[in-house]
């Protein structure tokens, strides 16, 4: 049976390269993949449930979709489905809720129309046989210039406050030579970036090629008019030919972002993060930044754990500016059932929690306005997404407006970078000349 099928992805951006990918699958089999919920006949949520706020944000869209279309079948997928099935099934008006081990069904389990619920423990071996590497549509086709290629599922850490262990399973790497052949084909497909994405990508091994930084480097020599960019990085698995790669590989993009979550020593060991030496890692990554000054860093950050006191706060802070980060991603600390942390004492008042995401994410835009400064006047080759007014996404994750510029979806471009746009803090270039 054909149907008109919505695509609907809350959360990471794993979530959104499995989206991809299901939509390749279900249009190889006849469906037809919609952008409007009017023309659509189900509805397949993948969701997230790594905060309490995008829980809410799920079940606030699963419960609108129901009365903006009523009798509209939907299907509920992602990490929040295999965290609570029953539940989800019994109080939301869903049709299939499907387990994460259960994604690749999706499309047989569509044709079932008296609906289910299909779940597995993360522990099964369902869990260690998922397929990682998709096949692409011709980035045309979609609209898209970069390919999300995920490399890896699920993660062996244990975090505190995470729950991720508990929704994905344990870390599972695809073979490199798959990897390669799905790169390849992004590339003929006309994908001129490709972003290699999983659950813990440091966590890649494989037995025939190595640790991370040996998938990278095979990748990066593939033929091809393509750039590889590397998603969300644990700090202590930074691999010094990894930063040299990063850092000089031409194939390789200019861009390393890493989930340090705090930059206070006592935080990151109630974390269940241990980092002995933050003072050390703080070094390295502006050592790093004075040797490739024009890489971005990014990095993730969690505010408000636990027992945080303002001066473990302030440190985090100020090491934000020493360790040179160009931006970063701040997440108010969430209690997550089932994780450690959701019993300590010390849990910080949402208000204060708000108050210090305000204040980190002021010093991250000034390390970023100050990053665009230093790059002034200088030369960025961006890879263009939109064309009418253009705009791109350069090697070091700088977003560039070209104001009158005149170049097509999906080509390269070179821009001097003139400054800053006010209304949204990204970068103003202009076309090289020539």
């Amino acid at each position: 049976m054909s149907d008109a099928v919505l695509l609907k992805s809350i959360g990471c951006r794993t979530n959104q390269e499995e989206m991809a990918a299901l939509a390749a699958i279900l249009a190889g089999g006849g469906h037809s993949v919609v952008e409007r919920l009017q023309d659509a006949d189900v509805v397949i949520v993948n969701t997230c449930f790594v905060t309490s706020a995008t829980e809410a944000k799920t079940r606030h869209y699963i419960s609108a979709l129901s009365r903006a279309r009523p009798g509209i079948k939907i299907c509920v997928t992602g990490c929040l489905a295999q965290h609570s099935p029953l539940e989800i099934k019994r109080r939301l008006p869903v049709t299939w809720v499907v387990g994460n081990g259960f994604k690749q069904d999706i499309p047989s389990i569509l044709e079932d129309r008296t609906g289910g619920v299909f779940h597995g423990d993360v522990g099964s071996s369902r869990f260690r046989s998922v397929s990682l590497v998709n096949t692409p549509v011709r980035s045309a086709a979609v609209g898209r210039t970069r390919f999300f290629l995920k490399i890896q599922e699920g993660c062996d850490c244990r975090c505190s406050y995470c729950v991720v262990p508990l929704v994905r399973g344990p870390s599972v790497s695809a073979a490199c030579s798959d990897v390669r052949a799905s790169l390849c084909r992004a590339v003929d497909a006309g994908y001129k970036e490709i972003v290699l994405t999983g659950t813990h990508i440091g966590h890649y091994a494989d037995a025939a090629a190595g640790s991370l930084a040996d998938l990278v480097a095979a990748l990066a020599d593939s033929p091809g008019d393509f750039r590889i960019r590397l998603s969300s990085l644990d700090p202590r698995e930074l691999s010094d030919s990894l930063l040299d790669m990063i850092g000089s590989h031409r194939k390789l993009c200019g861009h390393l972002h890493v989930s340090v979550q705090s930059l206070s020593s006592e935080m990151l060991a109630g974390m269940n993060r241990p980092i002995s030496d933050v003072k050390g890692l703080v070094d390295r990554l502006a050592s790093f930044r004075r040797r490739f000054p024009g890489v971005g860093l990014g990095g993730d950050f969690i505010v408000g754990f636990p027992a945080e006191t303002e001066e473990q706060f302030r440190n985090t802070c100020t090491a934000v500016v020493a360790a040179g980060f160009s931006y970063g991603h701040v997440f108010r600390y969430s209690r997550r059932p089932g994780t450690p942390a959701a019993s300590y004492g010390g849990q910080i008042d949402e208000s204060e929690k708000t108050a210090r995401s305000a204040r980190l994410r002021e010093v991250l835009d000034a390390c970023h306005a100050s990053f665009i400064e230093s790059l002034r006047g200088g030369t960025q080759r961006i890879l263009v997404e939109t064309d009418d007014p253009v705009s791109g996404l350069a090697s070091n994750y700088l977003r560039v407006e070209v104001p009158g510029g005149l170049a097509q979806k999906n080509t390269w471009m070179s821009v001097i970078l003139d400054g800053i746009n006010p209304d949204n803090g990204r970068c103003v270039g202009a076309p090289v000349a020539g």
